[in-house]
Parts: structure tokens; sequence; C-alpha cells
């Protein structure tokens, strides 16, 4: 079975903008993709393509399950707070934030990055400064601990993604 089918299975739908497996469970199943920050847009729009933050996807059901009672279980508040704690972990946060705006600019062609920023100066603010989830580099606040910690898994740079894996491991 093809990668993309088993996402499809894992997700109940096919990913949107779906790239390539990031990272493999120790069953060698996807568990995190990379998707395109542009997507196809969808019938109606005006547009060849809008766009998708979120350049990490976690696809494991087993691991979203985790991830979801975590967030159930308030530990966005409670991260969100460990954060502002801890100055070393923040500014950690504030270089991998970055770094993901830097690596999702690379995911683009030149050309879309042109068109973007002429015909949708909005989206183009976004693609090149917004972190996980699409949160805009010194906005205060954690969104969705599904996207921190896929891109902990990829990338290894976020701390919220690492503090999510020592919550799921121990």
């Amino acid at each position: 079975m093809r990668d993309e089918d088993i996402i499809k299975v894992q997700l109940g739908r096919r990913p949107r903008g779906f790239l390539k497996v990031a990272t493999r469970c120790p069953l060698g199943m996807p568990e995190t993709i990379i998707t395109s920050p542009v997507v196809p847009a969808r019938p109606g729009f005006d547009v060849p393509f809008e766009p998708f933050p979120t350049v990490f996807w976690l696809t494991c059901p087993g691991a979203i399950k985790e991830v979801s009672r975590l967030e159930a279980e308030g530990w966005i508040t409670k991260l969100e707070a460990r954060l502002a704690e801890d100055s070393d972990a923040e500014r950690e946060y504030e270089q991998a934030t970055k770094s993901y705006a830097d690596f999702r600019k690379t995911l683009l062609t030149e050309d879309q990055l042109k068109w973007i920023e002429t015909h949708r100066p909005s989206w183009y603010g976004v693609i090149r400064e917004s972190g996980v989830g699409g949160i805009l580099q010194g906005s205060a606040g954690l969104k969705c601990l599904h996207a921190h910690y896929a891109d902990y898994l990829a990338r290894g740079k976020n701390p919220v993604g690492k503090w999510v894996y020592q919550l799921l491991s121990g």
C-alpha cells in the first residue's frame, strides 16, 4: 500500500497538499507528513490556490488520540504557562517559530511566492512570518498540540512539541 493510501486511512480522508512522509512510527507507518503551504483552491474561489499554514501534520491515529487527550486535560494552558515561566524555552520557541516559517517558504516556488506577494499580501505575511499552526511570530498563546508535536517529531526544534513528547513518554 502506498503512503498516501495509508495516510488516507489514518485520517479518514485524502490529505490536502501532501508532499512526503517526514517521520514514521515504530511499525514503519507514516507518523508525520509534510504538506504544502498552499493547496489548490476550492471550487468557487477566484485564486489558483489558498494558504495552508500547517506544514507538519500528525497522521498516526494512536498519537492523535493521545495528544487529543492532553488537550482535553488542559495541557495547552499548562504549557503556555510553562513557556511564559521559562525564558530559555521561550527563546527556543521563538527560534523554532522563525525556522518553521523559513522552512515553509522553501516549499514554495519563486513564482508562487511572487504571485502571493503581489495578489494576496496578507497571505504573504502569514507564510513569511507565522509559525506552528499559523500563529504569528510574537503572538501569545499556543494552538494545537498536535501541530507542535508533529513539528518536534519532524525537526526536533520545538520545545512545546518536546514537552508533549515527554508527557506521552512518561
